[in-house]
């Protein structure tokens, strides 16, 4: 009796396109499942088109994209999620990293290009960290940084701990646990405060996409009724921790980032308060100076 034939990275590719057709992002989740499996970059699968995948290997592809096509997140599957340049271990305990955030990253980045004479080894903290995305991007990509990271879930700063660690920058990066500022000293200042809070309202459940909702934590996801809650009460403590003209960097949702704004102008613990947009051209970040007393 002949042995079944192994498909190949190529036949494989497709059936696994055929299979996920009914996902918002079939050849995306496809790629990146079979990539990943393989241990190569999406680029490169299709130079590798005529290798047969062993059984082993089809086996647990199968595997995958019965998960997938129950709605479970392509990161959690492969336990891995790509942010900016870092690749980090993901699991249910934390948040899957979004592109979105690395222009939270990015916008960090440009005030500390742009202070570098004065803040010579600036102070950043990252509040709710989850996987340690925002952290460990901004300690990797400005080494002068002292980086500070929080969150109030054991499980989540566990993730951050060995992602930390794996990239070599856990010397870098301090992890703390607690709730916002809580988690650091109240005498504390940094020159950079930045966060991804959590930004859904709770009426917004049955709005969200399945493979959230089932899967992500929840506590990274909603902030009370009117998806501020969180947003609030960083933006209300944030000036007894930043230094004058320090930078507080937010990730809001579109529909409430001017709100939040709003809270600040006119305050005098602010300045030079700005709404930026994302790469789709929705207003998803806010950037806030304090006050220089004078």
């Amino acid at each position: 009796m002949l042995a079944p034939v192994q498909p190949t990275v190529a036949s494989a590719l497709r059936s696994a396109l055929a299979l996920l057709a009914t996902s918002p992002t079939p050849r995306s989740d496809a790629e990146e499942l079979l990539s990943r499996l393989l241990g190569s970059s999406r680029a490169q699968l299709h130079l590798l088109g005529a290798r047969t995948l062993t059984r082993a290997e089809s086996v647990r592809l199968e595997a995958w994209l019965a998960r997938r096509a129950a709605h479970e997140p392509v990161q959690y599957i492969t336990g891995r999620a790509a942010f900016r340049d870092l690749d980090l271990a993901v699991d249910p305990r934390v948040l899957i990293p979004r592109p979105e955030t690395e222009g939270l990253v990015e916008a960090a980045l440009g005030t500390l290009r742009a202070e570098a004479p004065r803040w010579v080894a600036p102070r950043v903290l990252d509040l709710g960290t989850g996987s340690g995305a925002i952290a460990l991007a901004l300690a990797a990509e400005w080494p002068a940084a002292v980086v500070t990271a929080t969150d109030a879930s054991t499980g989540a700063l566990e993730v951050a701990r060995a992602n930390a660690a794996a990239l070599k920058l856990a010397g870098r990066v301090r992890l703390l646990a607690g709730h916002w500022f809580k988690a650091v000293g109240a005498q504390e200042r940094f020159e950079v405060v930045a966060s991804n809070p959590p930004y859904i309202a709770t009426g917004e459940w049955d709005a969200l996409p399945e493979d959230v909702r089932s899967f992500e934590p929840r506590q990274a996801l909603f902030s009370g009724a009117s998806g501020l809650d969180d947003a609030r009460e960083i933006v209300e403590q944030a000036p007894r921790h930043l230094v004058p003209g320090g930078l507080l960097a937010l990730e809001l949702a579109e529909r409430r980032v001017h709100q939040a704004a709003g809270w600040l102008r006119g305050a005098h613990a602010w300045q030079v308060i700005e709404v930026r947009e994302d790469l789709a051209r929705r207003p998803r970040y806010l950037l806030a100076r304090a006050a220089v007393i004078r």
